[in-house]
């Protein structure tokens, strides 16, 4: 029983690792190509994964296509979710920064739990309102001030850009729940990764051309292909099986020190400054994230 836990806990970690890996890929791909671009060129390490995982799982024949109107709902909520979410994700990636970026967007609890209740009809919890306290005190401290007019308002762009993808990602967890009664998890990922894969490349043309994609190197392309299966697929499949071991508190508390992570990694690799302020923000955040699965 001990062994099944650590398990649990050791998956968990893992996928907290994946999770806090992936935006310091994000944030050097951002210097080679632009946010669509980045969206795009990481679906092939993306789809590589989903597809070797389902193939794995459930065999050849589990590549058939859905009923029609199970994909076409696969399709549209992963344009939003993932496609537009991480478009934002990637704008304020660049304009507020790993270690302030990621804590940030790690608050999206707050926005999927009242949902929740008004879409899901799930029950309300009086620790919401405790979290939500902790939550907003930590963007306060999160919130960069200072500087001219021009980094003020690239902050303020990074903060509407960071809301905006929350508001996709608390669009895709609600009809993700609905969607895993439907099909079998490691065929949605794969038909979640194909419909992102076109859709990136889709506004990748539309929106900048593929411009620059010929002046990426081989390094940076692999390192946003490595991102993509990080972010996207190994990191989401194992905090799935790590359900299957451990309580889903339990998980969420382990997994929570994602922005932790991503601070000491934007820290060692990027050179980002860990100021005690952006450190006691972060504490906030995740133990409002704590508070809300309690």
């Amino acid at each position: 029983m001990l062994a099944t836990q650590w398990s649990g806990y050791t998956l968990a970690f893992l996928a907290a690792v994946s999770w806090a890996i992936a935006p310091i890929l994000y944030r050097r791909g951002i210097d080679h190509v632009s946010y669509a671009g980045l969206g795009a060129v990481r679906c092939a390490g993306y789809i590589a994964t989903t597809a070797l995982f389902l193939l794995f799982t459930m065999g050849p024949g589990a590549f058939t296509p859905p009923d029609f109107r199970i994909l076409a709902s696969i399709v549209a909520c992963s344009l939003i979710w993932i496609v537009l979410g991480d478009f934002f994700y990637f704008s304020a990636l660049h304009k507020l920064g790993v270690s302030i970026c990621v804590p940030i967007t790690s608050a999206y609890p707050l926005l999927v739990v009242p949902a929740s209740w008004i879409f899901l009809g799930e029950r309300v919890s009086p620790m919401v309102f405790v979290a939500a306290a902790l939550i907003v005190a930590g963007l306060i401290l999160l919130s960069p001030s200072g500087g001219n007019e021009e980094g003020r308002r690239q902050i303020r762009s990074g903060l509407v850009a960071a809301f905006l993808a929350m508001a996709c990602w608390t669009f895709g967890i609600l009809t993700n729940k609905l969607l895993l009664q439907m099909i079998p998890v490691p065929q949605l990922e794969w038909w979640r990764a194909v419909s992102v894969t076109i859709g990136s490349w889709a506004m990748f043309l539309m929106v900048d051309r593929a411009k620059g994609l010929g002046k990426i190197s081989l390094r940076a392309f692999v390192e946003m292909g490595i991102a993509g299966a990080l972010g996207l697929a190994v990191g989401n499949l194992l905090f799935t099986y790590s359900l299957s071991f451990t309580p889903v508190d339990i998980v969420a508390c382990i997994a929570s020190v994602r922005p932790f992570l991503s601070a000491v990694f934007a820290t060692l690799v990027l050179r980002e400054r860990l100021t005690p302020r952006i450190a006691g923000g972060i504490i906030l955040v995740v133990g409002g994230v704590i508070a809300i699965t309690l």
